[in-house]
């Protein structure tokens, strides 16, 4: 078995130079590889050493040790060991045992140098060497056989970081034409170098630890100036390579007419209203009418700015049915009618696609809001009938109960005067001084139970109930807070606590009571539905007046929101759960209730500590809408 792969000749000479005395060994612990120096100084040829386990070769005092030494040098518990051989005239030869998980596969690496001189001396600095070494060419040749440059930069860290001091606390970033991979905010301390490809600066790679403390090396400097020689190198093979297959790929569909018949084309595809795209059988694209969009690139980075082409990729669909496809896609938050017409060669065969783009994301919008309506009114029917079917037999069982708390008030004397003289009395088996201790809890739970459903079911026919949309009620709004959270209590009890802080004596504002409890629901469903699944959450809901206004706080400890998310959780349709069932729709209804109070409603949050939302309405509520005609102050 030869471990170190073709085209590292050089690579183990180096190391042989350094270390007179090499040898290399499979995952298994096989010996693939001796050198010369090992051969000589064990007084034994490549014949009686290559094949063999390293238990045959080491000393007798390290053979119990030799499996958790090399255990330990795998898994990273230790950068490297030391292994003790028999050396000539059965005096010891000490190896240094190290483990590369290098490009070709893994393998163990000994080295070491007789007695105890000026090479024994140097032997980290030679390892630092050797595994410099080795990360260069891991990286060199990652970058021939990866599929894309992405892939190649999202791989880089599992070949370059195995090159650094602190293997397993390295990080990397990189910047290649515009495309980030990796944080750069998380290096605090770091080297970088430069890509280039043609002399012209194209990104660059930074390496190094998010611990301050942690040292950098010059030699890690000169291992990661080495490899942008050689990624620039290889960068601008595989640019000129693209550049010739698109040429080539230009030339072949050149035709007797194409010069004409290209005007012709550019002519329609300019007057064409909706994106165009000529995308041939490499899904090139040939022709477009999107600006600022150059011949020859691939569709799906054109139009989509992915690097892999589209799982419904329409290319591969006409070419399969030789006929027209019509799909619905989305990227991002747009929704696109995408129709795809092939363009068949004189042979028959599908030699490329038209394709025409069509934003549909307005009809998707109304489609999506008549759907949710639907869903509201028929939920709000159901509601109303369930509470209903709820309430009838509640009624007897709240009857019922009082009856019976009724009449055990005036039994258990009777049954305490009885059990006095028979002390062995029991009722439904239970021994009669249980049974009168426990009774009458157990029916006082009746009748609470029973209370609590029909507060339910209240507040559900309330919060589904046909609604005007008058600002005329007269809103206690710590009575809504209560109200929203006996609703959700069932939805929001599996993930969080709620928490009131209501301030006592808050006058009561002119508004829509339904509407403003139902912005109380949806906020306190988003905080549970906000909490992580590692722990139970917290739901604080706070009132106060404030200039005028009623202040109504939820904050939550859940997961927190970016940025750019917070930027846009009023918008209409805006989700991050969709995959669960989200529709967008919740704040951005919320929003517009607020405004129709004249209220003002903010938002903030951070990631891992949690949200809290601040709606503020005024009591006297909204100034009333001007009349045609009526006369400006």
């Amino acid at each position: 078995m030869d471990v170190v792969k073709p085209g590292s000749d050089e690579l183990l000479g180096l190391i042989e130079k350094a270390f007179p005395c090499v040898l290399t060994a499979d995952e298994e612990g096989r010996v693939c590889h001796a050198s010369t120096g090992f051969l000589r100084e064990c007084g034994a040829d490549a014949s009686g050493v290559v094949g063999r386990d390293l238990s045959d070769l080491v000393v007798g005092a390290c053979a119990p040790l030799l499996a958790g030494a090399l255990r330990d040098v795998k898994s990273g518990a230790a950068e490297r060991a030391k292994l003790s051989f028999v050396g000539e005239a059965g005096g010891a030869l000490d190896l240094t045992v190290t483990y590369s998980a290098g490009p070709g596969g893994g393998f163990y690496l000994l080295v070491g140098s007789p007695g105890n001189g000026p090479a024994a001396a140097e032997e980290w600095e030679k390892d630092e060497r050797i595994k410099e070494l080795y990360t260069v060419y891991a990286v060199a040749e990652w970058i021939e056989r990866s599929a894309s440059v992405r892939e190649f930069f999202e791989e880089l860290p599992k070949h370059l970081c195995p090159g650094m001091r602190y293997p397993d606390r390295a990080l990397t970033y990189a910047a290649y034409q515009g495309q980030e991979y990796g944080d750069k905010g998380r290096l605090l301390k770091y080297i970088r170098t430069e890509l280039k490809v043609a002399q012209s600066a194209v990104g660059e790679i930074r390496v190094g630890y998010s611990d301050g403390g942690l040292d950098l090396l010059p030699e890690e400097q000169r291992m990661l100036d080495e490899i942008a020689r050689v990624l620039s190198l290889a960068l601008e093979r595989k640019s000129l390579r693209e550049k010739l297959a698109l040429v080539n790929t230009y030339l072949d569909r050149t035709n007797r007419d194409w010069e004409a018949s290209k005007t012709r084309l550019e002519t329609i595809f300019e007057a064409i209203p909706d994106n165009v795209a000529l995308i041939d059988r490499q899904r090139n694209v040939v022709m477009t009418n999107r600006k600022n969009v150059a011949a020859g690139d691939k569709c799906y980075h054109t139009f989509f700015n992915i690097d892999v082409p589209c799982k419904d990729c329409r290319l591969s669909k006409v070419m399969k049915v030789k006929t027209p496809v019509t799909l619905e896609v989305k990227h991002e938050d747009t929704f696109y009618e995408v129709n795809a017409l092939p363009i068949f060669s004189p042979e028959h065969e599908v030699e490329g696609i038209i394709e025409f783009y069509r934003d549909v994301t307005v009809e998707k919008t109304y489609e999506q809001q008549l759907q949710q309506a639907d869903k509201l009114a028929s939920l709000g029917q159901l509601v109303s009938g369930i509470g209903h079917e709820i309430n009838n037999p509640n009624q007897f069982i709240r009857g019922n109960v009082k009856i019976i708390q009724q009449a055990l008030t005036d039994i258990l004397p009777i049954l305490d005067e009885h059990y006095a003289k028979h002390p062995d009395l029991r009722i439904a088996r239970l021994k009669y001084d249980f049974f009168r201790e426990h009774i009458m809890v157990l029916v006082n739970d009746m009748a609470h139970g029973s209370e609590r459903i029909k507060e339910i079911v209240e507040g559900l026919k309330r919060f589904a109930r046909r609604d005007e949309g008058l600002l005329i009620d007269s809103v206690e709004v710590n009575t809504i807070v209560d109200a929203a959270r006996r609703l959700v209590h069932n939805e929001v009890h599996k993930h969080a606590d709620i928490e009131l802080e209501l301030a006592p004596g808050i006058p009561a504002l002119t508004g829509n009571a339904q509407k403003i409890e139902q912005i109380l629901v949806n906020l306190l469903i988003n905080a549970g539905q906000a909490m992580p699944d590692d722990r139970r959450g917290r739901i604080r809901v706070a009132t106060r007046l404030e200039d005028g206004s009623v202040v109504i706080e939820v904050q939550d400890n859940g997961k927190g929101m970016p940025e750019r998310t917070v930027n846009r959780i009023f918008e209409p349709f805006f989700t991050t759960r969709r995959a669960t069932g989200g529709t967008g729709l919740g704040l951005a209804i919320a929003y517009r209730i607020i405004e129709e109070h004249g209220g003002t409603i903010t938002v903030a949050s951070k990631l891992d500590v949690g949200t809290t939302f601040k709606v503020s309405l005024p009591l006297k509520g909204p100034p009333p809408p001007k009349t045609p005609g009526e006369a400006l102050p």
